[in-house]
């Protein structure tokens, strides 16, 4: 099949969607992807992608385009106008570009929902089905933003949501608990959806990542660092039990609240226990999950963006790693559906101090977690299971 995909963030930033597309070209797909320019990484436009240098690429079999943006820089503000610089230039683009025959329009649903735009204006213009992965929630997300239900704001990107979904032809949902959401407040039909969850990494399943004896249990999170992820909440906990002895939290990622949690831990004084290593490569990450005892995972609960199943989530089970979590929804289900780990509530740092505490002090005694980790990942989150689904259905909006 000849996919055109429609993402506001692609390589080099490091995103889900460049695996999704690798793993499409293997499966014989002939892939081309509308893009932005690469931002995330240091909220700059890097110098090599100005000037429309890198406008058109080739990344292996897979040929890029890239949009004009604003880059997204610091604060809301930006933030918004960096959307809206997407969305301008991508509709424009999408509007006048003679692209090579294709048959589907494959839109990756991470925020903001308003990458769609563009990928509408295309199904208009050349007829193809537009099929919608929806990765986070919206209008919800607006209330990490403290935008709430009342805000005209917020009730003129309810109205637009509702249209960017009467527009998609197909939804697949990452959590089932999206499937309510979507259809009561997006107003999309129930059957025109189907559940899809991520993949992890599973090259993973098969190594032994089993962290050495290095005399300190050693924690990680990795992954984005931003407002969703609710990470102060892990910062408050490691202030509740540091008299614990001989445990350590590690930060692998970057985000948008990174130097708020780095200030946090120096005003706590927990320097000697939490490190933060910035981001790093994927192919990197086997060395920290082979350090690590258990993983951590934590989502703000205050609305429904915390009914999210982040990817972090597979990647913590096909190493084999136990999870301790402070998160509802999916997340809380998989976990006590799989036996993988501790889970409280979302926010609630006393609870999650409390199990990072029993954890430490006895790590030998949830040695199976790991295994049914593993276990339910090979069940549920595979590579195969995924494109097999997702080629199914496609099969209902495309002869």
């Amino acid at each position: 099949m000849k996919i055109l995909v429609v993402t506001q963030c692609f390589y080099p930033d490091n995103y889900h969607i460049n695996h999704i597309v690798q793993d499409m070209t293997q499966r014989g797909h002939q892939v081309t992807v509308v893009t932005g320019l690469p931002d995330y990484t240091t909220s700059k436009v890097p110098k090599e992608y100005k000037h429309f240098r890198h406008h058109h690429d080739y990344l292996g079999d897979v040929e890029v385009w890239r949009v004009p943006i604003i880059a997204r820089r610091h604060g809301a503000l930006m933030r918004f106008i960096n959307y809206l610089s997407f969305i301008v230039s991508g509709s424009v683009f999408c509007a006048l570009k003679k692209f090579q025959p294709f048959d589907l329009i494959y839109v990756w649903g991470a925020t903001p929902v308003t990458m769609a735009i563009p990928a509408i204006v295309l199904k208009k213009r050349a007829h193809k089905p537009l099929f919608f992965y929806c990765l986070d929630l919206w209008p919800e997300s607006l209330k990490a933003f403290h935008l709430t239900e009342a805000n005209p704001v917020y009730k003129m990107v309810d109205r637009l949501c509702r249209w960017i979904y009467k527009n998609c032809d197909q939804v697949a949902v990452s959590s089932t608990p999206f499937f309510d959401y979507i259809e009561q407040v997006n107003c999309y039909p129930r059957e025109k959806m189907f559940y899809l969850p991520q993949y992890g990494a599973d090259e993973y399943l098969e190594k032994d990542l089993t962290a050495q004896d290095n005399g300190v249990v050693d924690f990680l999170y990795a992954g984005n660092i931003g407002t969703f992820q609710k990470l102060d909440c892990i910062i408050e906990a490691v202030e509740k039990i540091r008299d614990v002895p001989g445990y350590h939290v590690h930060f692998v990622g970057d985000g948008s609240t990174r130097e708020q949690l780095e200030q946090m831990t120096r005003e706590k004084h927990l320097e000697d226990k939490i490190t933060f290593h910035g981001r790093v490569p994927f192919e990197k990450m086997e060395e920290y999950y082979r350090l690590a005892d258990a993983c951590l995972l934590t989502l703000d609960g205050s609305n429904r963006i915390g009914d999210t199943l982040p990817v972090k989530m597979q990647g913590y089970m096909a190493a084999g790693k136990p999870v301790i979590a402070a998160i509802n929804g999916a997340g809380r289900q998989v976990i006590e559906q799989s036996g993988c780990g501790l889970c409280v509530a979302a926010g609630d740092a006393e609870g999650l101090a409390r199990a990072m505490r029993q954890f430490a002090e006895n790590p030998a005694q949830y040695a199976a977690c790991g295994e049914n980790g593993r276990r339910y990942f090979r069940a549920h989150f595979t590579k195969e299971q995924h494109f097999e689904t997702l080629e199914k259905n496609w099969g209902k909006i495309y002869g």
